[in-house]
């Protein structure tokens, strides 16, 4: 992964503070400048209203607590609400084991944990900057000795404390549930796991041999796997070479596909941990030990665990496909294009029919090429363009063309799917009687509401930036002017 995000840079540049890496005018025609197509695409406003990672994993971790806290509402309710109950709360508080609540509520908050511990080492690397020695090995210290040795010796006690707890007071096939999510991770991000594996066993090698510090070693282990593309300082450069247009899809293709991952897993783990487990953890004897059944409806459960997974992977995707990422996306796939596959009966001759060479230069809209199984495929190039760089039958050049083609494509399936998500759940509601179900579900849907205002305005951004009225046009030339001047 460290080897790819490197050939990033081959058509990326890094932003800086004096402007964009390239010269771009709002729907000038391309140009030609030493190999590169200048002008293409239409000037992006810098955003800098996207969440940092810290702020973005605490909301998540709100989200699934408040989803930890309506589950319970759901095992443990009481009828406090009629008239002759003798029940004054609404939920069995003597029935909730709190040793599995610190559990859980420790598995959850891992993310917010590391990334503390991430944004701590980012804090204190900017501080040592230009500093003497003496002063570097202090924040060092106080890094280590202060903060981070602290966090974790709080968090890994708690957690060993908690779940010998649990282990003694639940049967061994509950506790192993704990585990479920293990394999499902090694299987998901086995590549990076390698790449994990690899790094902190050569750091290990080379501590034992006095090269580096002890610290070098934990920093390594607790690294979080590196991303191919950074979104926020990579820009994307038109290229009228195919090889390093293909290039770059691949490096995106990459990119995109273990962000699904990461999302894919987050919100499986969330409603694990959150839904599933309180379920298999539900009290099975009384305080005098006398043996207990609590009854679950099992129905309700698998929909409520469909819905907390699905808006947590809309939480997790809508964070880590931002409007600069989407763009990336899309630039790169206007210069891509497409085949389409033509079939037996085309009037084209095959004869006539020039064999496809990864060597060759662009291909233009409308042309025709053969594969070695002579199988002929049609150019569809973007209206911007108008060229092919893809390969002829690569699924992977078919369907990153198809999803981002449009620079609202992904956006307005995100959309869709949010809004699919609403309407199943107040459906849900509409058709439910039971009141803590009724809570559950309207507290469930405002994330989906404050999810689906964002995307929509994502959409409405991307509109005006690629399909302008003449106000916005106006608008881009001044930004571009106060650009300029500084």
């Amino acid at each position: 992964m460290g080897k790819v995000r490197n050939r990033a840079s081959v058509f990326g540049g890094q932003r800086t503070d004096e402007g964009p890496p390239v010269q771009m005018n709002v729907f000038g025609a391309p140009m030609e400048t030493s190999g590169l197509i200048i002008s293409v695409h239409p000037f992006m406003p810098e955003q800098n209203s996207t969440p940092g990672e810290l702020f973005f994993e605490c909301t998540l971790f709100l989200y699934s607590v408040l989803a930890l806290f309506l589950q319970y509402l759901n095992l443990y309710k009481t009828l406090w609400w009629l008239p002759k109950s003798y029940w004054h709360y609404s939920l069995k508080f003597h029935q909730i084991n709190p040793y599995f609540l610190s559990c859980v509520g420790l598995l959850l908050g891992l993310r917010v944990t590391k990334c503390f511990w991430k944004t701590i080492t980012e804090v204190v690397a900017k501080l040592s900057l230009n500093q003497g020695q003496f002063m570097q090995s202090c924040l060092t210290v106080f890094e280590y000795a202060f903060v981070k040795t602290p966090m974790m010796t709080m968090v890994v006690t708690s957690f060993m404390f908690s779940f010998t707890k649990v282990w003694n007071d639940f049967p061994m096939s509950s506790v192993m549930q704990f585990f479920v999510p293990l394999p499902f991770y090694a299987y998901i991000f086995q590549s990076e796991l390698i790449h994990k594996y690899r790094r902190v066993k050569e750091a290990i090698w080379i501590w034992i041999k006095g090269g580096i510090e002890i610290t070098e070693v934990v920093e390594r282990f607790c690294e979080p796997a590196p991303q191919s593309v950074d979104h926020e300082s990579t820009a994307h450069m038109c290229s009228q070479h195919p090889a390093q247009i293909r290039e770059e899809i691949a490096i995106l293709t990459e990119d995109l596909y273990h962000r699904f991952k990461r999302c894919f897993f987050a919100g499986l783990s969330t409603a694990f941990l959150s839904i599933y487990l309180p379920c298999i953890f539900a009290p099975f004897k009384t305080n005098l030990g006398m043996s207990q059944k609590i009854l679950i409806d099992s129905v309700w459960e698998y929909e409520l665990f469909t819905v907390v997974a699905l808006t947590s992977f809309s939480l997790y995707i809508t964070y880590l496909l931002p409007l600069n990422y989407i763009d990336l996306l899309h630039r790169a796939a206007v210069h891509l294009g497409t085949w389409e596959l033509l079939s037996e009966t085309s009037r084209v001759s095959r004869e006539m029919t020039p064999l496809w060479n990864p060597n060759d230069g662009l291909h233009p809209m409308g042309s025709v090429v053969q594969l070695g199984d002579e199988r002929r495929f049609l150019a569809v190039g973007s209206a911007e363009l108008g060229t092919v760089a893809a390969e002829p039958g690569n699924f992977e050049h078919t369907t990153f063309y198809r999803l981002c083609k449009g620079p609202c494509t992904l956006v307005n399936l995100l959309c869709i799917f949010e809004g699919i998500l609403i309407a199943v759940q107040f459906w849900m509601l509409v058709l439910t009687t039971e009141w803590q179900h009724i809570c559950t579900l309207v507290l469930l849907m405002f994330a989906n509401y404050l999810l689906l205002a964002k995307l929509f305005k994502d959409k409405v951004f991307l509109s005006r930036i690629y399909d302008p009225s003449p106000e916005d046009k106006a608008l881009v030339e001044q930004l571009k002017n106060e650009l300029k001047m500084h």
